[in-house]
């Protein structure tokens, strides 16, 4: 045998004696994968337990995973935030809602409690211009306003079946309003003293001065009639009922002087006067339910 074929021979040897020694991993089967994956667990186990041996590899593989994990987790994250954004929000603007509707009940209890409080007031000071009165009185509301433009005339909740009879004076406690012209079973109707169909005598509270005030189809104003331009009357003089009529009270408030012009005559003074009664204002007034009655000229 040549040196050629004892090498080829001593390589062949070789080679079985690797093959014999060599892991084939591929070998087992499944099951056999399993049980060798359980066992190499159960030993990694064992060690991470026991031993420190695993402490610095699992350092370095959780900084290696760590972004990888916080990248996979930044969905999941963004969606829990923006569910709690949305959540707080809805949970905000309820509660914005619910403030609201409280802001809105207390505002409208406060106006009831301001209403409930200055109609009080109001009924406080017709009482006691009632009491200064030698006369019947009837507390009335208004309850609606003529819409003809030309006539001044309102509506009260108060009428025959409370004794109302037509031409009794009606007034607040600020002056006189005016005076009833028809009556029904429940209400009343009132000529105000600045319509164009009313006159009433009046004198100036200051020196006695007599005339006789007159509507003139403004709310806010009267005119003053049957006094000389050279007579003693003053802007800011006050007007008082004269009592000369037989039906409104003596002495009780009309208006106040605001202007005194020459008329066209040139002898009588053009007076305009404010009413004392606020006729823009008035809800409750005072119905006097005696005296003797004469027809409006």
């Amino acid at each position: 045998m040549t040196s050629q074929e004892l090498s080829h021979n001593r390589r062949s040897m070789d080679k079985k004696e690797q093959g014999q020694t060599q892991f084939d991993f591929h070998a087992f089967g499944l099951k056999g994968k399993a049980v060798l994956f359980c066992l190499f667990s159960i030993v990694l186990m064992f060690l991470d337990h026991r031993t420190d041996y695993l402490r610095l590899p699992k350092y370095y593989l959780e900084e290696i995973t760590h972004p990888l994990s916080l990248i996979a987790e930044s969905p999941s994250n963004a969606l829990n935030t923006f569910s709690d954004w949305y959540t707080e929000k809805e949970k905000l603007l309820q509660r914005i809602k619910t403030l609201e509707e409280k802001e809105l009940y207390l505002a409208y209890e406060t106006q009831q409690m301001a209403a409930l409080t200055a109609e009080n007031r109001r009924l406080r000071l017709l009482l006691q211009s009632s009491s200064k009165l030698e006369h019947t009185t009837i507390i009335a509301e208004l309850i609606n306003i003529s819409s003809d433009p030309y006539r001044h005339i309102v509506l009260l909740n108060q009428g025959a079946n409370q004794g109302v009879e037509e031409n009794f004076p009606v007034l607040n406690n600020l002056g006189i309003v005016g005076q009833t012209v028809s009556v029904s079973p429940s209400s009343s109707k009132v000529i105000l003293l600045t319509d164009p169909h009313h006159s009433l005598p009046i004198e100036i509270n200051r020196n006695g001065i007599r005339g006789i005030a007159n509507g003139n189809g403004k709310l806010n104003e009267i005119e003053i009639t049957n006094i000389a331009f050279d007579d003693d009357v003053k802007v800011g003089d006050l007007l008082v009922t004269s009592g000369l009529d037989e039906r409104f009270p003596q002495g009780y408030p009309v208006a106040i002087v605001k202007s005194i012009t020459l008329d066209s005559s040139g002898y009588f003074a053009k007076i305009i006067a404010t009413p004392t009664a606020k006729l823009d204002r008035i809800r409750e007034v005072l119905i006097l339910t005696n005296g003797d009655n004469h027809d409006i000229d």
